[in-house]
């Protein structure tokens, strides 16, 4: 588990002059990207895209209802949603601010019918889901410069990223010196292949699992550098499921890439600029069929289900004679060209290498996500309060590891360390139901009713479905 740095660290690593700077030289280009889907990813709500003649829906425990003013009305409360994330092209989704931490919202706005809906994976749970948080992986690849402002999993400032969308430096570096004249600007296209294609695999290569380097990851990633050097991808092991985000290793798999060497990459066929595709592209190789017409992806990339649910479709990459019949990959393996340490291994399927946790976790260099992992598999059996005691020797701040903590300080009969952990990690993410329950739980056996009924408060705004709080709450009335 990665967990970030504070604001001061964030925004100095992100000393970019921004997209605007690069218009007076690059007009064009700049308007023609400030209209594309991937400058258009993340922004704050309002511009007028969203219609609400279809915003009355149902979902599991709740009635749903989108005001104009993005508000949504669940029956037990409302949720302000601020920010979109999303192109549009398929839908959006929001988020917004509750006392400080960015939160999901339960409805999405899906622009195939015009209408609003539960969010992808909300329509699993019977209650109302508003605590669900927005993790910086999200803001990774769905704006630029996330304004993180505390070490916790989805604290930040307001608005939450320096830019909405992807920014020209995301794809071409920091242009500063570029601006000034005193430096060059990086060009993906002629960047050794690897590095060209890691530009794009930053965002567009889901994979089955993805695991930082120790002391890295995607948000240390910098355009020109080798993906590889920051996180590791591993693909397969899924069955069949595929994701939105899946491209870069359907394409891998194809025929097509698979022939070209290195020489086809995604700009092959995408305008990043512009958001447009070359539909040419495949005629560069390939005679048309007899019968066919100028719509080879329209046969050959034809669109799918994505595993991310209902509404959301991705578009078949593998570029097949006959889509749809890839074997699936049953096996973990590594992404083509990256080569992972038995660290990244073993935090993969970390079921299959407990072993080679156990051997890290033994050793001086030892890091927090090696060290949580292990501990949690050894929850079962008891015997994870040590390796939590190392991690919150290594990251005082760590949420999960104080909250697992303090049920081993429970435990143990040390009931006030146990409240005071389970305190500090629930007010650095108030999402962790369990939590919070367990807290007011032992503040009312502590007797300190004022206390559990403020934790109590606290749960039920980011939890307004939890009959089990409820039920706390009336014992305390």
């Amino acid at each position: 588990m990665r967990w970030l740095a504070a604001l001061a660290l964030a925004v100095a690593v992100w000393g970019e002059p921004g997209s605007r700077a690069c218009a007076p030289c690059h007009r064009e280009i700049f308007e023609a990207q400030r209209r594309s889907g991937m400058a258009r990813s993340s922004g704050r709500v309002g511009d007028g895209f969203e219609k609400f003649d279809a915003a009355l829906f149902r979902g599991p425990g709740a009635r749903y209802r989108v005001a104009p003013s993005y508000e949504v009305d669940y029956g037990k409360g409302t949720f302000r949603m601020e920010y979109f994330v999303g192109s549009g092209a398929v839908g959006r989704s929001y988020a917004g601010f509750v006392d400080g931490f960015l939160f999901q919202s339960p409805a999405s706005y899906f622009s195939s019918r015009g209408a609003w809906g539960l969010s992808p994976g909300y329509g699993t749970k019977p209650f109302v889901d508003v605590a669900r948080p927005v993790e910086s992986a999200c803001l990774q690849c769905h704006a630029s410069g996330a304004r993180v402002v505390a070490a916790t999993q989805n604290a930040y400032a307001d608005p939450p990223f320096v830019e909405g969308g992807v920014s020209c430096e995301r794809c071409h570096g920091a242009g500063e010196a570029h601006v000034a004249r005193t430096g060059p600007i990086v060009n993906p296209a002629k960047l050794p292949a690897a590095r060209r294609d890691s530009v794009c695999l930053q965002c567009h290569l889901t994979g089955a699992a993805r695991v930082a380097r120790a002391g890295r990851g995607p948000e240390t990633f910098r355009a020109g550098d080798l993906l590889s050097d920051h996180l590791l991808v591993f693909v397969g092991g899924r069955g069949g499921e595929r994701a939105a985000t899946d491209h870069a290793e359907q394409l891998a798999r194809s025929r097509c890439a698979q022939a070209s060497g290195e020489k086809m990459w995604c700009g092959t066929c995408h305008d990043a600029h512009a958001g447009t595709t070359r539909q040419a592209a495949c005629l560069d190789c390939h005679q048309p069929h007899a019968n066919g017409g100028s719509d080879c992806a329209g046969c050959h990339m034809p669109k799918g289900r994505s595993r991310e649910g209902e509404h959301v479709v991705y578009t078949d990459h593998t570029i097949a004679r006959r889509p749809g019949t890839a074997a699936a990959l049953k096996e973990l393996r590594p992404f083509a060209g990256m080569a992972p340490t038995e660290r990244e291994w073993a935090l993969a399927e970390p079921a299959k290498r407990v072993a080679v946790l156990e051997k890290l976790a033994a050793g001086p260099a030892a890091d927090a996500a090696v060290l949580v992992q292990l501990a949690q598999l050894y929850d079962g059996r008891g015997k994870g309060g040590t390796l939590y005691e190392r991690v919150l020797g290594l990251q005082p701040d760590h949420a999960t590891a104080m909250a697992n903590l303090g049920i081993y300080r429970m435990q143990e009969g040390r009931g006030r360390e146990a409240l005071a952990l389970w305190a500090k990690a629930f007010a650095k993410n108030p999402g962790m139901l369990a939590v919070g329950l367990n807290l007011a739980m032992g503040q009312m056996q502590a007797g300190d009713k004022l206390g559990a009924a403020a934790t109590l408060r606290r749960v039920l705004r980011f939890h307004p479905d939890s009959a089990q709080a409820r039920d706390l709450f009336a014992k305390l009335l």
